[in-house]
């Protein structure tokens, strides 16, 4: 049980810390998905992730309020340094169950 423990801690850091983590989405099933950073507790929660397709790849840092099922754009770049000086959506939009922010989601707020 202590290994147990100890493993999935040690993968929750490596979110943490920036090791990047595979994850699926099924509505954009020809590009490749990873989590970069996963950060915030309660309701609030931002998450990072980069895209990698046949157009390029993206990164985009997004805000989730898991409790209203809600979010938004915190940046969005072809870069990470892109990505980061980049201008926030102005409000946070409902999810559509389906959507790549939907599957996003559901790991920022897991």
């Amino acid at each position: 049980m202590k290994v147990f423990a100890l493993t999935v801690s040690l993968m929750a850091s490596s979110v943490a810390f920036g090791a990047a983590i595979p994850i699926r989405i099924p509505s954009d099933s020809n590009a490749e998905y990873s989590i970069l950073e996963k950060q915030g507790s309660g309701s609030e929660r931002t998450i990072t992730t980069k895209r990698t397709g046949s157009s390029g790849t993206t990164y985009s840092r997004r805000l989730y309020n898991c409790a209203q099922e809600t979010f938004k754009y915190l940046g969005t770049g072809e870069s990470f340094e892109a990505m980061a000086s980049a201008s926030p959506d102005p409000v946070m939009s409902a999810i559509v169950q389906g959507s790549i922010s939907y599957y996003v989601g559901l790991e920022a707020c897991r």
